[in-house]
Parts: C-alpha cells; structure tokens; sequence
C-alpha cells in the first residue's frame, strides 16, 4: 500500500513538472508574439513618419509654387494697372456680348405683351433677376409708374413684387369673361377684310380661353370665325368646307373670294375684233352654212305649199270645229299657256315657329344614329334638323341656293342651308326621308310631309302618335297645370289650316282670367 501511495506521489510530481514546462512554453510563445507585435508597430511607425515627411514636404514645395504664381500674378495686375491705354482694341480680339435697349411701358400696351418683350430683352443680354427688377421699375412711365407708390421701397427691386403689382393693374387674367362676350359678338365690320378679321379673333381666343389647349382653341377660333363673317355665300360655303382650324379656314375664305373675283371681272370683259387670215375663214364658213340653211327652209315652205290642203269637214276632237285635227288645234296651245301664266307660285318651305313654345309635344328618337328629340309640328310642311346637328352627320349634305328661305306663321323668316336624306328611328321603326337643314332652335321639327307619307295618326287626348300599329308616346316640354276657360271673340274670324293668327276676345267669367 505504502508502495502504491509512493507511486501516486511520484506520479503527481511528474504532472506537475510538465505543468511547470508547459507554462515556461507558453510564456516563451507570448514573449516571441509580444516581440513581433512591437517590430511591426516600430516598423508600422516608422513608415507613417516617413509617410507624414513625404507629404509634408510636397505640401509646402506647392505651396511655395502657389505664392510665387500668386506673387506673379500681383506684378502683372499691378503693371496692367499702371500702364496706360494708349493702344485700340482690334476687333478681331474682342466679342462684344450683343445688348437690346430697354423698353418703356406707359400703361397703354397690353401687359402681356410687354412682360413677352421685357423677357426676351433679358434673356439676349442676360440680366439676372435684380438688374431685370431694377429694369422693369425704370422702364415705367406715366400711369404704369403709379403702381411704384404701392410698392414698398425695399420691394422694388424684387421682381415678383413688381410683376404681381403691374398684373394685378394692367393684366388680362380678370377680363377673361369680357373678351369671352365680345368673341360672342363680334361681327365683320364693312370693309374690314378677312385677315384683319382672323388676327382679331384669334387674339380674343388667346385672351379668352388661354387656359385651354392649343387644339381646342384653333377648333373653336375656326368655328367663332365663320360666324363673324359678313358675306352669307362665303359663310355658307366655309361651313360645307368644315375647316379643323382657323388657317385652313381663312385659306379657303382667301381662295373662295379671289374666285369670285376673277368670276365677276370674268363677266365684265370687253371684246375686242382682230381681223387674220383664220377669222375670214370662220366667217365665210358660217356664211355658206347659213345660205344652205336658208335654201333647205325655202325648199320646206314651198314643198309645203305645194301639199294638197286638209279636208275641211275633218273634225278636232278637242274643241269639236272642223278644219284642222287635236294637235293642230290653237285652243290647247293658248290653255297650256295661260295655265302657265296664271300657275300660283310653288309653297315654300314653312313652319309654325322657329323655337318650341309652351304646350308643345315631342317624341325622343334617332336621326342617323344620334339620339335627340323631335318637335311634332303639324303647321311645318318641311322636316327640318339644326345645323350643328347636321354638321356631325357622315351623310353628304345637297347644298341649297341661297334665295330658298324658310318661313313661320307669324313672319320671321330664315336661311336654309341645305337639305340630305337620313333615316330617321321612331320606337322600333325607321323611316328614310329627306330633311332640311335651318337655324332652328330646337334638334329636329317632324313637318306633315314626314306625317302624311309615313301615315302617322297623332293623338291629342291620349298624348300619343301611332304608325304600323305602333303607339310612342309623346311628351310636353314643360308641364303645366292646365285651366279651362270660356273665351268670346269679338268678331267672327276664319282661320285658314295649317296657320296661326292673333284674334280679340274676353273672358266670360272674371274669374277665369289667368
């Protein structure tokens, strides 16, 4: 046991002799790392020392270059400075920026206009937002300088304070409803000629809708244009043209009235006789043509001379006299032209009235495709369409002359610009007849011929119109209670058909009056 005690001691020692070996290794390792740490801190050291010298010396080298280009560039400034200009400058050596003048405003010129200008001028000569400024306020004269006492006096050099001041005085942006209402009203003044009249309404477009597109505006200055114009030939043949803008409108006014220019010279022309040697042709030509017309017109009357003469017991069957047969007879002859003579004048077109009243009756329907409603007229012997309707139409319009007017019950009277066949869709039918075109103020007037030829039955009573079996109901525009009321003319009065007429009478009852 004591053996075993022995060993385990002897043992123990051991261990513990390599412990002690193995802590002497390790602090050897450390050492030897600790070493090689601080070398390469020395050598990290040394090379930032050198690193640091290097720049620094090529620090102060350029900064040494710099004073002395400095110190180059002070001498010549100050010999530049003392030596006189005694020499010209060669314009082959110099640029000159180019400069414009600047402008004067006296409160009288459009602000737009002058605001355009004053920018353009600062762009050529490149003023900055201060010298625009300082610019802008000496420009200004009589009532446009007023606005400066407005103006703070440290604020007169800020070009927004000026420009907002100057706009809100002379601008244009609160007129727009003005130029809006004279655009409306505007109208060809005589002798005015159609570029002056084209520049006139593009400007009041520019001013009036200047917040809408560019397409827009040219649309709208086209259709504008043609209203103005004062010649009724040139407007209608510029509204068949269906211009897109307000050039290719004025273009074909232009074209339109250089035609009828040369066309009226044209008629006025002076003949003038010239004698050569193909005119004497010509005219013995025609001499020998007429002498053998004259000798066949001979020969015809002496043939019929010569014919034995008609039984004189043969009988007309149209005026039953003897001596001659139906188509001889003189009595037809002297009917068909006195007939002619005395033939009243054709009807023209007519209608109750150009605008729907109270009380009216419409059906809703379709006119080639686009939905409006339709004024059942039974006093309009015409169908009639409004032109801006049939303008949106795909169908070729048959232009009218001029002199064809359209006529109402109670005087007025109106152009008709046209006519062209449509189809027309009432309820589940559709009907093809030929309409015209007029300034009325309702879509479409239904007339009696489009009535009688179609067969249509309108019903009063129950507000309704039938074809083919087929009842559409009809509509008032306005709704109003309606009253009876007793009324006794004072005279006796024949209203012809298909006619309107003021008559006088009273109520029966006082309390009937309205």
């Amino acid at each position: 046991m004591e053996a075993g005690q022995e060993e385990m001691r002897s043992g123990q020692e051991r261990m513990e002799k390599r412990q002690e070996e193995m802590k002497g290794l390790v602090d050897e390792v450390k050492g030897e790392v600790q070493r090689k740490i601080d070398e390469v801190e020395e050598n990290v050291q040394m090379k930032v020392e050198d690193m640091k010298s290097e720049v620094k010396g090529k620090i102060e080298e350029v900064e040494h270059k710099v004073q002395g280009k400095i110190a180059e560039i002070e001498r010549r400034l100050s010999e530049l400075e003392d030596r006189p200009f005694s020499f010209s400058a060669s314009p082959e050596f110099l640029h000159t920026r180019p400069t414009i003048k600047s402008l004067i405003s006296d409160g009288q010129t459009s602000w737009t206009v002058f605001k355009t200008q004053l920018d353009v001028v600062s762009s050529t000569n490149g003023w900055t937002d201060f010298l625009k400024a300082s610019q802008l306020v000496a420009s200004l004269r009589g009532s446009a300088a007023e606005v400066l006492q407005g103006i703070p006096a440290d604020k007169l050099t800020d070009l927004t304070t000026s420009e907002k001041a100057l706009e809100s005085r002379f601008g244009d942006s609160h007129l727009t409803q003005f130029y809006r209402t004279e655009l409306k009203t505007r109208r060809q003044k005589p002798g005015e000629n159609l570029q002056e009249l084209a520049a006139n309404v593009e400007r009041l477009m520019s001013l009036a809708y200047a917040e809408c597109p560019l397409d827009v505006r040219e649309s709208l200055a086209a259709q504008y244009f043609v209203d103005v114009i004062r010649e009724e030939d040139t407007q209608h043949s510029t509204i068949l043209m269906d211009a897109k803008d307000l050039k290719s409108s004025l273009a074909y006014n232009m074209k339109y009235e250089a035609a009828r220019t040369v066309s009226k010279t044209s008629r006025h022309v002076r003949s003038r006789e010239t004698e050569d040697h193909t005119s004497r042709e010509r005219d013995d030509k025609f001499e020998f043509f007429f002498n053998s017309l004259e000798k066949l017109l001979n020969s015809s009357v002496s043939g019929r001379k010569n014919t034995p003469r008609r039984n004189p017991n043969v009988t007309c069957w149209k005026c039953s006299k003897k001596g001659h047969v139906q188509r001889e007879c003189q009595a037809i002859t002297s009917n068909q032209e006195n007939s002619s003579r005395n033939r009243a004048p054709e009807e023209g077109p007519r209608v109750s009235s150009l605008s729907g009243k109270k009380n009216v009756l419409y059906l809703e329907g379709y006119i080639c495709g686009i939905q409006c409603l339709m004024l059942v007229d039974t006093g309009a012997n015409v169908t009639l369409l409004r032109t801006d309707l049939a303008q949106k139409l795909k169908e070729q319009l048959i232009y009218k002359p001029p002199n064809i007017s359209l006529k109402t019950a109670t005087g007025e009277k109106t152009k008709i610009r046209g006519k062209l066949d449509a189809s027309i869709e009432c309820g589940s039918r559709t009907f093809h007849h030929r309409i015209y075109i007029a300034g009325i103020t309702d879509p479409c007037i239904l007339g009696l011929d489009f009535l009688q030829k179609f067969n249509f039955t309108v019903d009063l009573e129950k507000n309704e119109i039938r074809t083919g079996g087929e009842e559409i109901l009809l509509f008032s525009a306005s709704v109003q209670h309606s009253k009876s009321c007793s009324v006794l003319a004072k005279k006796r009065t024949i209203i012809p058909a298909r006619s309107e007429c003021l008559i006088q009478g009273e109520f029966l009852d006082s309390s009937d009056m309205p």
